[in-house]
Order: C-alpha cells, then structure tokens, then sequence
C-alpha cells in the first residue's frame, strides 16, 4: 500500500475576509497568493528533487480552492519532515498576517487523468472549452488528500495536527497536546531546527516563539474577528515548549 504523507494546508477566514467586501476580498487573494509563493520557494529551493544530489525528497503540491495538499515523493516512517515544511509555511504565514491550519495523514495518490473522458485527456494541460466558456481539472486524487482533509475538518482553529497513527516517530517535544485521533504540534516552539533550516533555504520568514504569539493576539482583535471555538481551538496548539 502507497503511504506517502500528505499535508492538507489552507488558510484560515478565507471565506469570511473574501465576503467582507473589496479590501477584504484582495487580502484574501493575497494570502493565497503568499501560501502558493510560500510552497513554490520550499519546492525550488529546499527539496527540488536534485538528481546529482537527492532526487526522492522532491515534493509534490497541488491547489484545491483556498489551500494545497503537498505530497511527498515516497514513504516517511519519520514525520519529522513533513512537520518541519508545514511548520516553514505556517510561521512564515503568521508573520506575513495570515493564519492556517495544516492537518498531516498517509496515503496514495495518483494521476486519475486516465479516467477522464478523452475530450479532457486530450484537451490542452486539463483546459477544456465548453463553447465560449472553460472546464479546468485536475488530475489528481488519493487517500494522503482525503485522509488528511478529513483530518482537518476535525479540529479548529490556527493548529498544526499530525494523525497520530500515520507515523512511527513523532517528535514529543514538540507536541502540545493529544486529542483523539491526533497530536496537536507546537508549531511555535523555538525547537524547530529542520523548519528554520527550510525556512532559511527557502528564503522564507522564521520569527521566534514570542513574536508569533504576540502576532495571534492581533490576529484575533482585527475584523472579521473569529469565533470563540475557533480561538479556543488554536490555543490547543501553543504548548510549553520554548
């Protein structure tokens, strides 16, 4: 069975700020915009799959409406990797004023482009004109999307959670708490060295444990401002660890 890990990452209030009028509605893009950016530089810069060097630690990213799963090219007992590349975009995000929330699973995934009628297999790069107008696709589907999707629409808030049976080794000092099916990961915490490590390659923003929470606390006084169970959530995620 296929068990590549899959990091479902989307940006949190899109919805809210997209309908909260123009200024609302290009701040939402824009975050889209700096999370597309953000994977793009992880992508190129820290793990483009370098032949010469190390060709299987490429990643894969692919956009479903206002956030990405990203995959990884083989199976990681160790989640170490995946939590250091969700933990990069997070903070960088956080820094830039946005929030996310990125839920990590196991599974397949495959180009499905065979299934498709031959008028879109055939059509240019997925683009198919319906007379004047235009069906865009995307040829890919599997269970490291679903699993982790489903994952995500269990917790709330601005949190970073890993399926705590998907891996052999997650690292303990940087879980802030456990729930049922996951572990809640201090993606704040000062100990991330392989996320700082990616963040420096990638030419991405860091920051420190201290500035990220100070960053949360304006977040949730600006409008629109987020529910009560959607701040109660994101604390879930701000452990101990410095």
């Amino acid at each position: 069975m296929d068990r590549r890990w899959g990091v479902s990452i989307d940006i949190e209030g899109f919805s809210a700020l997209y309908e909260s009028g123009e200024a609302g509605k290009s701040k939402a893009i824009w975050a889209l915009h700096e999370l597309m950016d953000a994977i793009i530089k992880i992508g190129q810069r820290a793990y483009p799959g370098d032949v010469a060097l190390n060709e299987s630690d490429r990643i894969f990213a692919h956009q479903f409406g206002d956030g990405f799963v990203i995959v990884s090219n083989f199976e990681e007992t160790d989640s170490t990797r995946c939590i250091a590349i969700a933990t990069a975009i997070m903070r960088h995000m956080a820094i830039r004023g946005f929030c996310t929330k990125a839920a990590i699973s196991v599974g397949d995934m495959a180009d499905i482009n065979g299934c498709y009628p031959d008028s879109v297999r055939f059509s240019d790069n997925g683009t198919l004109r319906l007379g004047a107008g235009l069906m865009t696709t995307i040829p890919v589907m599997g269970t490291a999307l679903t699993k982790a999707y489903k994952l995500s629409s269990r917790v709330s808030g601005n949190v970073l959670v890993v399926d705590k049976l998907a891996f052999e080794y997650i690292p303990d000092f940087l879980v802030a708490s456990c729930g049922d099916v996951c572990r809640f990961i201090d993606w704040r915490s000062n100990k991330h060295d392989l996320a700082r490590t990616v963040s420096e390659k990638s030419g991405l923003e860091f920051g420190d444990r201290d500035q990220l929470l100070d960053l949360f606390e304006q977040y949730i006084e600006r409008d629109p401002k987020p529910p009560e169970k959607w701040i109660k959530g994101s604390r879930a995620s701000i452990g101990e660890n410095t």
